[in-house]
């Protein structure tokens, strides 16, 4: 297997855990929300570093949903030691965050304390704190830092583990197309010789529910266009994943550069927004769309984030927010001209 060149994050870490005195664990490994092959795999890998190089035992915990059927296969497919968030779990002397950072709204990491450790590959909040933080935006993955750092200690890993770096690398790119780096590419390339592809095979084609394909059939046939811009509101979700889920597929359309995709889900209106435009920043125009603090995130072509709009507001109060968020993004864009909604079968519009 050849070796990726270790990031100096990636070589941080090492020394940092390396370092570390006797009786430093355990440790408390925690993602983000619903969270994603990156986040699962990013945790693991973290695990499998503390217990190689510092002898700590690990506990890898989330809390949410794991919605996404795919996401679902990867772990029941590979065995990913994740667990659901328990409130006793909190108590930890020692939790790390991976993939995400304490002031995002995406994760239950109590605002009084300061976590030991933090890996990401978002952009930096001002407000991150933490006694050891790699804060890696040139990653494409924050699972590509963890790989590289596997690979500079010599840790060897089992064939779960390397499927599902694979995995996650891929996923979190569009299979090397979106925001990858060379970095990201050595890294896919390392594990791959010790990925299982039929589980890999699994995971990306799962069997699928009634309720997929009529969540897809919604995103199609209510998509709006614009020039250059799609979207739909696809109302109620399954999970909030789904909004990327159709952001994603929408965004194949031949001639569009945009993608915006609102879903409801407990409350809370999730916004997922993409582009194929590689001199824009998503991450930050949708923070400023949703009115800015920490309701979004993101990176150059793609973001994601949530506003409150509350589980017993009226119809009326949803269709505002969703209008309010698709006028201010067209009105960022500069993008006028008739929103048409060319997939409708009886060529009515969705709220009809």
């Amino acid at each position: 297997m050849t070796a990726p060149a270790a990031s100096l994050g990636a070589l941080r870490l090492i020394r940092y855990l390396e370092e570390r005195p006797a009786g430093f664990g355990p440790l408390l490994i925690l993602t983000h929300d619903h969270p994603d092959p990156d986040a699962l795999a990013s945790a693991w890998a973290l695990s499998r570093l503390a217990q190689a190089l510092c002898r700590v035992r690990s506990r890898i915990v989330y809390s949410g949903v794991v919605g996404r059927r795919e996401n679902v296969a990867m772990l029941k497919s590979l065995w990913i030691p994740a667990h659901h968030l328990w409130k006793s779990d909190l108590q930890s002397a020692r939790i790390a965050l991976v993939d995400t950072q304490p002031p995002f709204q995406n994760n239950r990491f109590p605002v009084e304390r300061r976590p030991e450790i933090i890996i990401d590959h978002h952009p930096r909040h001002p407000r991150t704190r933490a006694d050891f933080a790699i804060i890696d935006e040139s990653a494409g993955a924050t699972t590509t830092i963890l790989a590289e750092a596997l690979q500079a200690a010599e840790v060897g890993v089992t064939w779960r583990l390397a499927t599902a770096i694979v995995h996650a690398i891929g996923a979190e790119t569009q299979n090397l197309r979106r925001d990858a780096g060379p970095r990201d590419i050595a890294a896919y390339r390392a594990y791959l010789p010790q990925a299982d592809l039929q589980a890999l095979g699994r995971i990306v084609n799962p069997p699928r529910s009634a309720a997929f394909f009529r969540m897809f059939a919604r995103g199609i046939c209510d998509a709006f266009m614009c020039r250059g811009v799609i979207g739909v509101h696809l109302r109620g979700i399954p999970d909030p994943d789904a909004v990327a889920r159709i952001a994603d597929f929408l965004l194949t359309h031949e001639r569009m550069r945009w993608s915006l995709v609102t879903g409801r889900y407990q409350g809370r209106l999730h916004v997922s927004l993409r582009t194929t435009s590689t001199s824009d920043d998503a991450g930050r125009l949708l923070k400023k769309l949703l009115g800015g603090g920490d309701r979004a995130g993101g990176h150059r072509m793609m973001a994601g984030g949530s506003l409150s709009v509350g589980c017993a507001a009226p119809e009326k109060a949803w269709r505002q927010a969703e209008e309010r968020v698709v006028r201010s993004f067209l009105r960022s864009r500069r993008v006028t001209g008739r929103v048409e909604y060319p997939f409708r079968l009886d060529g009515t519009h969705p709220a009809d």
